[in-house]
């Protein structure tokens, strides 16, 4: 087959390499770039993490981190870093429990515990939390780079900055008018990322989706910060959700774990800087991670995702068009994997075992979002 793939993202980019390693002729654009500050790819760093509460996306998460080893190996460039992710909340103990049934090394942690994975935290002794050493960090910006490199080796083309202006169905598949040229082929995966909407509405897709901008602020903690777990600190009614992570040459990066739906533009190529979320950034760290605060933040970046009534993707096909979005804020763990995932609906096949809850028929357009009270005002979590 022809195919088009619109958007390379953490899910366009490796399903191009996915159906050109199969022998399709896959032509790959983006409008903007890959890793463009723009789009939800962008950032030198994400979170790789086996905990989840869903026993299928652990299945999903172990099958990435095979292929994220491969691609490391192949690229020559550290792409993981095993420091652990330490869980903290109230749902704690219930993600734990998961993972042992999963057998995914867990250990649950007192404020000891807590005190020797992550010395910088502050006690909360009544509060459970939970460490996950096969956990860690990605190195986003490279793993992409890897990832793009091998979509070229397997033949895709993969052109950049493209833009497309229209899609419309043909009776051989699909035409896509980009600002470039005219691509006919016989199917389309659209991977658009918060876009989403506006390019699949006129298709007569209507799906319940909410374009939102996360904003993350980078803390000097000590020459020992490179080595600190990643972090999940749950959200719970009297308390905001945040999560963490060690980044190299920039420090440990704190982001609260919801999307400001106001300040989304879909022509915009970077996101001003909201000097009222950094503020609750900051009390989060001075309350919760003393040890971080020595003088920050030095730095304090943002990226738009498309958030999901149930935080959960969006991957199907109709007739030569292949939907993949709604990516919430924890896509690129899977990247290796659900680029094999997306491919394979592509060509038709059925859903993964794993992987059967993405359709698109699951909710209704309208169905409504869950917003959770912050101090920045309601906000939809991620």
């Amino acid at each position: 087959m022809k195919v088009v793939v619109v958007g390379l993202g953490v899910m366009g980019l490796p399903t191009a390499r996915a159906l050109a390693d199969r022998g399709h002729e896959v032509i790959g654009i983006d409008r903007h770039g890959i890793s463009a500050p723009a789009g939800s790819s962008a950032g030198a760093t994400r979170i790789f993490r086996l905990a989840h509460d869903r026993p299928g996306d652990i299945v999903l998460a172990r099958k990435s981190l095979e292929r994220w080893r491969a691609l490391e190996a192949g690229s020559g460039e550290q792409l993981l870093d095993h420091v652990g992710l330490v869980l903290r909340g109230d749902l704690a103990p219930a993600w734990a429990a998961t993972l042992r049934d999963a057998g995914v090394p867990v250990e649950e942690l007192d404020a000891a515990g807590v005190q020797r994975v992550f010395p910088e935290l502050a006690h909360r002794p009544q509060e459970p939390a939970a460490f996950v050493p096969d956990d860690g960090v990605l190195f986003a910006a490279k793993g992409l780079a890897a990832m793009a490199a091998a979509a070229r080796a397997a033949g895709a083309e993969l052109s950049t900055p493209e833009r497309m202006l229209e899609l419309e169905e043909t009776p051989a598949g699909v035409r896509v008018t980009t600002n470039l040229r005219v691509l006919d082929a016989d199917i389309a995966v659209l991977a658009v990322g918060p876009w989403a909407q506006t390019v699949l509405e006129p298709l007569g897709i209507r799906l319940p989706l909410a374009p939102g901008i996360g904003q993350v602020s980078y803390w000097r903690g000590g020459g020992a910060w490179e080595r600190r777990p990643s972090l999940i600190d749950f959200v719970a009614p009297d308390k905001m959700g945040v999560y963490g992570l060690p980044t190299p040459g920039k420090g440990y990066k704190i982001g609260l774990d919801y999307g400001c739906e106001a300040t989304w533009d879909p022509d915009a190529t970077a996101w001003p800087h909201r000097g009222y979320e950094e503020e609750c950034n900051r009390d989060w760290v001075i309350s919760h991670a003393p040890g971080l605060a020595s003088d920050g933040p030095h730095l304090t970046e943002s990226c738009p995702w498309t958030l999901t009534p149930d935080n959960e993707y969006f991957i199907d096909r109709r007739g030569p068009i292949t939907v993949a979005t709604g990516c919430s804020g924890h896509a690129f763990k899977f990247m290796p994997i659900i680029g094999e995932l997306i491919g394979d609906i592509a060509e038709g096949k059925p859903a993964w075992a794993e992987a059967d809850i993405y359709g698109i028929d699951r909710m209704a357009p309208d169905t409504p979002f869950e917003r959770v009270e912050t101090p920045m005002g309601p906000r939809v979590g991620i």
